[in-house]
Formats: C-alpha cells, structure tokens, sequence
C-alpha cells in the first residue's frame, strides 16, 4: 500500500529528496520526522526533507490517507542508526507453572537464509546451543529477571541480534519491544542489578522500565587514516625483534571482543537517484584467533584511489560499532600523510558519536604530524610499541566499565536519559 522508495543508506544530513510508492486507493501521503509532521505529499509521491546541519538519528514516519481522510497505513525508516538486512526473534515456551523452560530462535534474511555463525547468550554469560531452532533454557530464578539473546551473521557480513527478557514481574516476556541503552560504570562502583535500577531511566519525562542489563562482548571499529599500515608494518617489527619485547600491556583487546578495521575511502553507490558513500570494512576477527598488527599492516592493500574523508568514514563507524547494540568503541588511527576531504567537519563526526553513546578515541601511529591531526584534538600517542600498548590498555580500560541495559519501548536511544536516581552510572558519552 505504502513504501519507501528512497532508502537512507550511509549518514543523511541536509537536505534530501524522497520518493515512495503508494496504492491507487491513497489520496495522500504525511511524513513526519521523529514525530513532528514534516511535509505533505500526493502524486507522484515526491517530496523534500530537511535533516538539519547536525547528524542525528532520525525515525522517518509515511503515513498514508484515502479521500475520506482515512488512515490506510503506515512506512517507517531509521536514518543515522544502524539497521540490518535480516531479523531475528526468540519465541518463549513455558511449562504449567507459566515459567519459561524452553526458547526458539526464529530468523529472516532475504539474501542468504542459513546464517554462517550463532552465538547465544543467557544473562550475558555464553551458553552452549546445538540446535537452535530450539533448546532448553539453564535453570534461572523465576522470580529475578533474565535477558536472553542471540547473535546472527550471515554471509556478506549481514548480522541480527535477537533479545528476549522474561522473569521477575513480567508476563508479556518476548512480545515487548527493547530498547539497548549503553552506560557506563562510575569508577568505585559495583554493577548493578536489575531490580535496583527502577527508576533510573526516562525518555520524554517518561520513567522506563528496565528489562535487563549484562556486559556481554564488545565491538571495537578501527578507522585507518593515512598511511597507517606502512606505520603498523614498522610496529610489527620492532614487536618481534628482539623477542620477547618487554612491552608494558599487550596489544590485543580483551578475549571476548570482536573487531574490524574501516577505510577512509569510501565506494560511491548510486540507488534510486541517489548517491551513497559507503566506507569499506574487513573481515570481523577476534582477539583469540587473530593479531592487531598482523592484521592492519595487511587491510585494504587493493584500496581505490578516490579523496580519503575522514570525518565521513568516523561517522559511518559509528553505525557499524551499535549494529548488534553491544559495549563498543571507535579508534581513529592516523598516519603521517593523513588528509581529509570530508562534506562535514571533525567536531561534527564526534557529535554524532556522542550522540549515538559511541566512546570515540584517536591514536597517533607516526611521530610525523599531518594537517588533519590538528582536527582531532587528544590523540595517543601510539607510535612505538611502549605507546601502543597504553592507548591498548585505555581502551581495554573503557570497555571493561561498559555495560548495556535493556530498558521496554521502541526508543531512539539517545533520547534515553540517566535520572538523578541513578546510582553509580552515567551515560556512555
């Protein structure tokens, strides 16, 4: 009846063009934008939108009409969020007590329909499921609260996440909709539990129910900017000889964490009158199998010659780094020659991360500086083993005090705020 012809692929700021596809029975179309009406429209369903000069989420609302003014029915698109190609969901039995014995994980992905990997998890501790389609449930207090969840991917780095919360007071377990909402614990302080964060969280004056909170594993994005492996090529060596190096902290992130690097040159993509840039991305690896400088030194070596943008590939990092709503951070490395040919600026790009609770850090892998290493401002000094190995420890510093917490709604999560309630947590930033 109603659709999207203009899908928001990349970061969308500005001013943009849309088109949707609508029925002969609808008369006209209203688009709102986070809820604010924005633009009236009939055929041939085209219109004008403006996002504004910041990068912000946004929830893109169609609404359709027939003569009568009747509602017919409705499109929505997130735009600056991160959104997958396939879904997944758990499905809850019970036993004649009504407590949750048993779950199914239920997935859709269009372009490929068998996933290549899953991983489970039960109150953020991994749980061993060899058929997934169904399994038992670990034995759990009925009356405290648990959080289920399931990670997906498919080929071609298609991934979903699938969450389920159930226990304690709730009754309506799979059926509510969450909302990942990352925080940070305040230094000194002990993680809390689900039943002592009442309170703690609104969003429009609204106070919201927590689901569930766990730590889970964390997604790190490494942005390379310049010529970052000729410099993590130089590190390697000095690494290896001599052997062993007396370096102060390893180079590696902690064992349950995931991570993939990022160009800085993105690929033009032309769809339905408009151009996209998407930022090529690696393979994802883990610490456990796979080293940091073995692997940097040799990403990207096919890389197109096209203006590198920096800010630009940040922001899409972001993106990338809250796909499965997990701990997470953005480290900008930058070479000597690093430059950047971006449509928007440095502090931009950090505004948006902040304002997508990604933790953003910049590490310096050359003594030489570059014009764009005055855009961003703080940097490490990582340009020797010993440096390295501190920015790796900050960084392994600033997962460990994360923490996601599940809170009921569909949400824009940066419209979740801490209240003053709150005890021993502060807002990722």
């Amino acid at each position: 009846m109603i659709a999207f012809v203009t899908l928001f692929l990349g970061i969308a700021l500005g001013v943009h063009p849309v088109e949707l596809s609508a029925g002969a029975e609808v008369a006209r179309i209203e688009l709102y934008i986070d809820g604010a009406r924005a633009v009236e429209l009939g055929p041939p369903w085209t219109a004008t939108i403006d996002l504004g000069g910041e990068i912000a989420p946004h929830e893109l609302v169609a609404v359709a009409f027939d003569g009568a003014g009747r509602r017919l029915g409705e499109a929505r698109q997130w735009l600056n969020r991160a959104t997958s190609a396939a879904e997944a969901a758990f499905v809850l039995e019970r036993d004649r007590a009504g407590q949750a014995t048993t779950a199914r994980l239920v997935w859709r992905c269009l372009e490929s329909p068998d996933p290549t990997a899953i991983s489970v998890s039960f109150d953020g501790q991994p749980l061993e499921v060899v058929t997934p389609e169904r399994f038992p449930l670990p034995a759990h207090a009925p009356g405290a609260a648990h959080v289920l969840l399931a990670d997906l991917t498919f080929p071609g780095g298609i991934t979903a996440t699938a969450v389920a919360s159930f226990g304690g007071t709730k009754k309506d377990d799979a059926l509510q909709e969450l909302t990942a909402v990352p925080v940070r614990i305040s230094q000194g302080a002990r993680p809390p539990k689900v039943e002592q964060m009442d309170g703690w969280f609104e969003a429009g004056g609204q106070i919201l129910r927590v689901a569930g909170v766990e730590e889970g594993p964390a997604e790190v994005v490494f942005v390379l900017a310049g010529s970052v492996r000729e410099e993590l090529r130089r590190l390697a060596s000095e690494d290896f000889f001599p052997f062993p190096w007396p370096r102060p902290k390893p180079l590696e992130l902690a064992t349950r964490s995931r991570f993939h690097f990022m160009s800085t040159v993105p690929q033009e993509i032309r769809r339905s009158g408009n151009s996209t840039r998407l930022y090529p991305s690696s393979d994802e690896y883990t610490p456990a199998k796979e080293s940091f400088l073995r692997l940097g030194k040799e990403v990207f070596l096919g890389e197109a010659e096209a203006p590198p943008r920096i800010a630009e590939a940040v922001a899409a990092s972001g993106l990338a780094a809250t796909r499965r709503e997990r701990r997470r951070a953005v480290v900008l490395l930058l070479g000597p020659d690093a430059r950047d040919e971006s449509a928007f600026d440095a502090a931009r790009a950090r505004r948006y991360l902040a304002r997508i609770r990604v933790p953003f850090h910049v590490w310096r892998v050359s003594a030489e500086r570059s014009a764009a290493h005055d855009a961003w401002p703080g940097a490490l000094d990582a340009s020797t083993i010993e440096g390295l190995g501190r920015a790796f420890g900050v960084l392994r510093a600033d997962l460990a005090s994360q923490r996601v917490v599940w809170v009921e709604g569909r949400l824009l999560p940066s419209t979740v705020g801490v209240t003053p309630g709150a005890r021993g947590i502060v807002a990722v930033r």
